[in-house]
């Protein structure tokens, strides 16, 4: 129980962390450059700019609705570290926006200074969307989307996105025009491409080991819940001398956090070796990955 909450504090202070940056990266650089990125915040930036509408508080109407989908699919754990960070990167935004008047920060009358926005402001997104991903949170939006269709279909989580905020770019075009709608576009695949590197890891690819007494359990996780296989190894304790099965299993990333999650619900007390694989070649696995 205390490693749980352990594990549960860890996450909703990593996912926090996420959100702040995130926050920093919208009210810094991309709402001031009038840049309609994508997703919710590319739909409260245009109501912003021609409503008046308060950022935050646009992202927390659009967002109701997704958030219900997403725990009724994803479950009511994913629910709760949603509604957290749905409302907190909203909150973030307004109180950043309010305190340091982040509308005035770079000059944009300067051509050179606007190309700042896509960049960092599509870095610092990248960056805090990838650790409240990582971290089995979301911010809502269309990442509640991307999630959903990455459980069923197993599309990357960045490409989903890709393909969801390209309607909203468009929408975004009509409103502010081509030249915001290309630089849209940078700041788009900046933020994706950064998502899909700390959701995925640097390495695609990983050995697990796995030694417990809930073999059997843990075995139909592997297969009912990963959809993968593996290969059951006898391994002997040298200080008890007990023979127990051992599973061995190769796992992308983004699939790890899952697994333990899942096992540390049956067995807080696995044992759990994991190793960076070089290459994987194979069904399930392609040979660039």
């Amino acid at each position: 129980m205390k490693r749980r909450v352990k594990t549960l504090a860890i996450d909703y202070f990593v996912i926090n962390l996420g959100l702040i940056i995130a926050a920093i990266g919208i009210g810094l650089f991309i709402v001031p450059a009038k840049i309609v990125s994508g997703g919710v915040t590319g739909i409260a930036t245009i109501l912003y700019y021609t409503l008046d509408m308060s950022i935050g508080t646009s992202m927390l109407f659009i967002n109701i609705p997704l958030f219900l989908i997403g725990v009724r699919i994803l479950g009511k754990e994913y629910g709760a570290k949603t509604l957290f960070g749905i409302i907190m990167l909203s909150f973030y935004i307004d109180l950043f926006r309010k305190i340091i008047g982040l509308d005035n920060v770079i000059d944009f009358t300067k051509g050179s200074n606007f190309l700042l926005a896509p960049l960092f402001g599509g870095i610092l997104l990248g960056v805090g969307l990838g650790l409240v991903l990582k971290f089995g949170g979301s911010t809502g939006g269309t990442d509640i989307i991307a999630q959903v269709v990455n459980k069923i279909t197993k599309i990357p989580v960045g490409y989903g996105m890709m393909i969801n905020d390209t309607i909203v770019i468009l929408s975004g075009i009509a409103v502010f025009g081509i030249e915001k709608g290309l630089y849209a576009i940078i700041a788009m695949f900046t933020t994706n491409v950064v998502i899909n590197k700390i959701f995925e890891g640097v390495g695609y690819t990983k050995m697990v080991y796995i030694i417990s007494d809930h073999y059997e359990v843990i075995r139909e996780i592997i297969i009912n819940d990963i959809k993968k296989g593996g290969t059951a190894l006898t391994a002997k304790g040298i200080y008890t001398e007990e023979s127990k099965s051992m599973i061995m299993t190769v796992l992308k990333n983004k699939e790890i956090r899952e697994l333990q999650s899942l096992i540390k619900r049956v067995d807080p007390n696995a044992f759990m070796i994991i190793s960076e694989v070089y290459e994987v070649l194979g069904e399930g696995f392609k040979a660039l990955d």
